[in-house]
């Protein structure tokens, strides 16, 4: 009968230990009894390591224990029996598969459809099927669970994966071909009769939980008569019964979860579970009962961590702890000795521990080196004593290589390198592109750039080249091919020489013997530079070979099918590619490699990444060639046959680089190695520091799902079917990890994070790191800025100097009188300066350095022939375009002159919020203006046109991201809640007058001398009067952020938006009504928000809430135009007015018709005088200050181009007008009355003109006569 017993204990306590002893226990008794060791695959190497020099290992041997994981064991059945292991379809192999099936299934998917195409779908559908595999899970549970689903979108994307992993499965069967899971289940058939995993002893360590496949081996080993041992990570304080615990708030709950499912197969097979060991309770060496507060062996030098062993993962608050340890007391009578306390006490004392918040990642990885170092010089550490572990590689490798080698510490990072980022797979990919695409400029040079020229008349080469194409267009095979042609190549090659040599001739005279001399000397150089002798050429050239091999083979294997089935007609370009199969084409692809001699020329040019201190990186670049050769060589044995399109076959290769990742195992010498959190293992360094400890990185945001959405992961749950965790699961799971790296050092935890990451966001101290706060009160933060590093050479005193110095040089103290400023001189920048100026190699830094100190703004314009040539004879834009040149000039140069874009991003952002709220309010009325129950939708069937207009809004594949993740299903919540509160508002304000929806969405154009503007207005309402002699109209422009109309804003240029917007529809309108008065009622802001009402005793709330939703802008005054926006009693609700004594003051947003009118006249020519000054080539660094600490640079993309610094001369802000508004008014009323007369005369004079001219011509009549 098999035995089952369950090792418990907390990290440290000595499962690891209790599990080796007792695995040389067991292999010393019987030599002929197996023993078998299973880990995680990532500890099999130490932990062989491990046992072989432990102390009870007598012998220095293990032959009858072996140390495996589970993949290992697998493997190991099929050389029991003899048998050959089938070769797995790599995940690449999976990827190419599925693309197969994914083409040709495409038209009956019902939600994919269209998506087989988009990047990342087909790796994910990948994974997702794997995952099915994995868990159990068969295409049929997929198709039930289509059937179950309520929701329609759910229904169909369950449908389309199962009808993809149908025909996934049915391919694999068909070509006898084998996943890594279809292995693991015939391994499994190999265990169930391999006589070597009976009457045996397993020991199970370092797991936290168990697949469904390992789970069936743990059924097929309990029915093989063996022992088996499962140790598993309990709290330290675990009390009770072990097995029953379902707290889905432990960090261990997947533990727990193991030991259920364990306990199940046993109960089952009816095998026998012996009493359960605790390491907490009892000392894994000697078996003697711990006492109460002691330390584990693992902390004995630092006692901190046993404190956080205990409480950092326990789930219960102080006095819930407090009250069971009297309990506790009180049964056991128990009482505290001396020493006892005083182990207490240390524990409390955060003795080891240290924590740093650092600026940026720049200072925390200065700050960690500086440490490191002390370690070494002063406590006699080795590099190999201490570890790292950084959450996000990315963001600090740059960095660490920089700033390590400086200080000579010598490291090694474990990082995946995508092939995709080596150079070898550059140079393939570059060419499947132009293969792909075609001879496109963009392409051909992109395969140009990839290969490492490294000489510099190589590169002027293909510079000429591409100046050539550039200039004449070129596209296409036939227009590149002149580039290898002699005379072609060798005129353009010469041209850079003749012009040189002409330039000399023309300054020097030189004598007859020197100029044959120079004649000889020319002829020798162009022998030399003939164009067929450089390698950019011979690249060129194998390009066109590649190129053509493939289109020729293709071409010949098409008319050869056609010849055999002669009748088919109409085949479209895909499948006459399909002539060509994946042999070919990769035949023709390692032709390309080997004559150009790609592997040599990069084993050439990426030796200097070692004089760099990137030893690591420059060895995985090198062995990424042998890996993409071999995955070559694979992809042609294995698929060779299939036919594929040069799309499909570019696409292969993306797809393949994207999977495969190349990893190093680090090397035995004295180092400190650098890890991240889940992947990285380290066996109890002395030190161990943890970095980027910053909310940016920890928690770690869920990644984007293309297939199936939280939601519908807890649906197929639900139902049964469990696949890898969910988003909630995730992050206990990553605590864990957390938890497990506070525990890892014997000596020193180091734990810093920064305050700005790379990408500019600004981050506090991860949630992670708080939690550590309540566990020590003594624990005190060491804040980086308040300490200066050590100047330790060269290259860190020009760091300091860089630092420093402009701070002892500001604007302000530049210009002091001599006696102020010579006591400055005595303080340790100046002592820098001086230090640096005396070294030849710093010198130049150093002037470059006082050059940026004392720089001076000078404001200058750019020429009208070069504003002609960025902009164009017609400026156009949108009037947004306008307010970017009123806001700041040099932004509008870097935007819409150089086209400088912001780099985007993959996530929610503010902008993207703003985004939805436009759509579903332009939705939701497009739908309201089509129906006539218009109070109704306003009342009790909004919630029902929400919810319609909510779900096509999510179909938006704009919006797709708003469909994963934890946070987006919040944001979506959060939006409906939102938008339910806006369409309330906005109901009220419409439904409490009489103005209805005219248009959503609106055209706008503005066509004036040479500007062109476009735009859409958001919404239009309009109110015909009973005698349908008057047109009213109200603009309404939707802010996702607080929006208020300003004059001033207005005189700086801003706020132009609304005014123009009515002029427009005013004029649009007048013509289309000739026989009616059409009157500009009201223009509108208004805010896309959900505001905060404070509590107040005897306020009602609808109340307080409409006017916390008033709209923001201009309204006119005259009465008639207001008893239309409002049905107003007493104060107003819905309008931005002020009312006394039941009437409305003219004041503020409320204005008389006159002013509105002029008002946007005004607006019309403010704009145009913005296009002028752009033509005439203003681009100034001068920013608008706006409404208090807003400033145009605020949100500015721009900042780190202009260096805008008010510390520097002539850097200054413009500030907005300082007039009141009704001299503001005066102003515009004063503008616009002589804009009118001087158009009126004007056209007075264009009047008289046209007069004379006619009385000259009937005079000259007259005359003839």
């Amino acid at each position: 009968m098999s035995t089952l017993q369950f090792v418990f204990g907390a990290s440290g306590s000595g499962k690891t230990e209790y599990c080796i002893r007792k695995a040389l226990e067991e292999a010393g008794k019987d030599l002929n009894h197996n023993v078998y060791y299973l880990v995680p695959e990532q500890d099999t190497l130490a932990m062989q390591k491990r046992i072989v020099m432990h102390e009870k290992n007598k012998g220095k041997g293990i032959l009858n224990l072996d140390v495996l994981s589970f993949q290992r064991l697998y493997y190991a059945s099929f050389s029991h029996a003899n048998k050959k292991v089938p070769k797995a379809l790599d995940e690449m192999g999976k990827v190419m598969v599925l693309s197969l099936v994914a083409e040709k299934y495409n038209r009956n998917l019902l939600y994919f459809q269209g998506e087989i195409d988009k990047p990342g779908f087909l790796e994910e559908a990948k994974s997702l099927i794997s995952e099915c595999m994995q868990y159990g899970i068969s295409p049929e549970n997929l198709s039930t669970c289509a059937l179950k689903s309520v929701k329609k979108l759910t229904g169909a994307k369950l449908h389309d994966m199962a009808l993809l992993y149908e025909g996934f499965l049915s391919w694999l069967l068909e070509h006898k071909k084998y996943t890594e899971e279809g292995i693991q289940d015939l391994a499994l058939e190999q265990i169930l009769q391999d006589p070597n995993y009976k009457n045996a002893s397993f020991l199970l360590d370092g797991f936290t939980g168990f697949t469904v496949s390992e789970l069936r081996c743990l059924e097929i080993l309990m029915e093989g008569e063996n022992d088996i041992l499962i140790s598993l990570e309990i709290r330290s304080r675990e009390e009770g019964n072990l097995y029953d615990k379902g707290d889905l708030s432990s960090l261990f709950y997947l533990t727990k979860d193991a030991v259920k499912e364990v306990e199940e197969l046993a109960l089952k097979l009816k095998v026998k579970v012996l009493p359960e060991i605790n390491v907490n309770l009892y000392d894994s060496i000697s078996g003697e009962r711990r006492k109460e507060g002691e330390v584990y062996p693992r902390f004995e030098k630092i006692p901190a961590l046993q404190k956080i062993c205990d409480d950092y993962a326990f789930g219960q608050t102080e006095g819930e702890r407090d009250s069971r340890k009297q309990e506790k007391k009180d049964v056991k009578s128990f009482e505290k000795t001396e020493q006892e306390e005083a182990q207490k006490e240390k524990q409390n004392k955060p003795f080891g521990i240290s924590i740093r918040e650092c600026p940026n990642i720049l200072r925390e990885v200065e700050e960690a080196a500086a440490e490191i170092r002390a370690l070494v010089k002063d406590e006699g550490y080795r590099y190999r004593d201490i570890a790292v572990i950084v959450p996000d590689p990315e963001s600090y490798r740059d960095i660490l290589f920089r700033k390590w080698k400086d200080l000579e510490i010598p490291f090694f990072l474990e990082e995946d390198i995508k092939l995709m980022d080596s150079p070898y797979g550059k140079v393939i990919r570059s060419a499947l592109l132009v293969l792909e695409k075609g001879f496109l400029f963009d392409a051909v040079f992109r395969y140009l750039r990839a290969f490492p020229y490294r000489g510099a008349e190589e590169e002027e080469l293909v510079d000429r080249w591409e100046n050539l194409a550039r200039e004449r267009g070129w596209k296409g095979l036939e227009a590149f091919s002149s580039l290898l042609q002699s005379e072609e190549g060798e005129e353009e090659l010469s041209a850079g020489t003749e012009e040189e040599e002409e330039i000399q001739s023309e300054e020097v005279e030189i004598h007859p013997e020197e100029e044959e001399k120079q004649s000889e000397e020319k002829g020798e150089r162009a022998y030399k530079k003939k164009v067929e002798d450089y390698q950019a050429y011979r690249d060129l050239t194998c390009l066109f070979t590649f190129y053509e091999r493939n289109r020729k083979s293709a071409e010949q294997k098409e008319e050869k099918e056609q010849n055999e089935q002669k009748g088919q007609r109409g085949q479209n370009e895909e499948k006459k590619e399909k002539g060509l199969v994946l042999k070919d084409r990769i035949d023709s692809l390692s032709e390309l490699l080997e004559k150009t001699d790609l592997e040599n020329r990069l084993l050439d040019s990426i030796s200097f990444l070692s004089e760099e201190g990137m030893e690591n990186r420059e060895e995985s670049f090198a062995k990424s060639i042998g890996i993409i050769l071999e995955m070559m060589e694979k992809m042609r044995e294995s698929l060779g046959e299939i036919s594929i399109s040069k799309k499909s076959f570019g696409k292969l290769f993306d797809l393949a680089f994207s999977l495969e990742k190349l990893r190093k195992i680090p090397a035995t010498l004295d180092q400190v190695v650098v890890g991240d959190l889940r992947r990285s293992r380290f066996h109890n360094p002395k030190a161990f520091f943890f970095l980027g400890l910053s909310s940016e990185f920890l928690p770690k945001g869920m990644g984007k799902s293309i297939i199936f959405t939280e939601k519908e992961r807890e649906f197929l749950r639900e139902s049964g079917y469990r696949l890898s965790p969910l988003s909630w699961e995730e992050s206990y799971i990553e605590k864990y990890y957390v938890y497990k790296a506070f525990l890892t050092p014997k000596e020193r935890l180091y734990l810093s994070y920064p305050r700005a990451v790379r990408n500019g966001k600004s981050g506090k101290a991860s949630p992670y790191l708080k939690e550590l706060f309540p566990l020590f009160p003594d624990l005190k933060i060491i804040y980086s800025e308040r300490e200066k590093l050590p100047i330790y050479n060269g290259k860190r005193a020009l760091e300091e100097l860089v630092e420093e110095l402009p701070k002892k040089c500001t604007g302000k103290s530049l210009f002091l009188q001599k006696e102020e400023i010579l006591h400055r001189f005595k303080t340790e920048s100046f002592r820098l300066l001086q230090y640096l100026w005396n070294r030849e190699e710093y010198r130049e830094e150093v002037e470059r350095i006082l050059k940026g100190i004392f720089f001076e703004n000078t404001e200058e314009c750019i020429s009208k022939e070069m504003s002609l040539a960025l902009y164009g004879e017609i400026l156009k834009g949108s009037v947004s375009r306008m307010e970017v040149f009123y806001s700041c000039p040099y932004a509008h140069f870097l935007q819409y002159g150089l086209n400088l874009q912001d780099r985007k991003t993959s996530e929610v952002q503010a902008f993207t919020i703003g985004n939805v709220y436009h759509r579903m309010l332009e939705l939701f009325f497009q739908k309201l203006m089509r129906r006539k129950d218009i109070e109704e939708v306003f009342g009790e069937k909004l919630e029902e046109l929400l919810e319609e207009v909510l779900e096509e809004l999510w179909q938006d594949p704009e919006f797709s991201l708003f469909l994963s993740g934890g946070r987006n299903e919040y944001l979506r919540m959060k939006l409906k809640k939102n938008g339910r509160r806006i369409l309330w508002a906005l109901g009220k304000q419409l439904m409490g007058g009489d103005f209805r929806p005219k248009a959503v969405e609106e055209e706008f154009k503005m066509e004036e001398e040479g500007l062109h503007l476009r735009g859409r207005i958001d919404r239009v309402d309009e109110y015909l009067s009973e005698d349908r002699k008057k047109l009213f109209l109200k603009v309404i422009d939707y802010k996702s952020g607080k929006k208020e109309f300003s004059l001033k804003n207005l005189f700086s240029g801003l706020d132009l938006q609304l005014p123009l917007y009515m002029d427009y529809v005013l004029q649009r309108e007048k013509e289309k009504n000739p026989n009616r008065e059409v009157l500009p009622s009201a223009l509108f802001y208004f805010t896309m928000d959900n505001p905060v009402i404070p509590y107040e005793e005897d306020f009602d709330p609808e109340k307080e809430r409409l006017k916390a939703f008033k709209p923001s802008g201009l309204v006119n005054l005259s009465e008639e135009s207001l008893s239309h926006l409002e049905k107003r009693e007493g104060e107003s609700l819905l309008l931005p007015v002020q009312c006394k004594n039941g009437e409305v003051e003219e004041k503020g947003a409320a204005v008389s018709s006159e002013k509105l009118e002029a008002l946007l006249e005004f607006a019309k020519q403010e704009m145009l005088e913005g296009a002028k000054r752009i033509k005439e080539g203003e681009k100034g660094i001068s920013p608008l200050r706006k409404e208090g600490d807003i400033t145009a640079c605020s949100y500015c993309p721009y900042h780190s181009i202009c260096g805008f610094d008010e510390d520097l001369p002539n850097f200054r802000y413009r500030n907005p007008d300082s007039r009141t508004d009704e001299e503001l008014w005066e102003e515009i009323l004063k503008k616009t009355k002589e804009e009118i007369e001087e158009s009126d005369t004007g056209e007075e004079k264009t009047l008289i003109r046209a007069k004379d001219a006619k009385n000259i011509e009937t005079r000259k009549e007259d005359g003839d006569e």
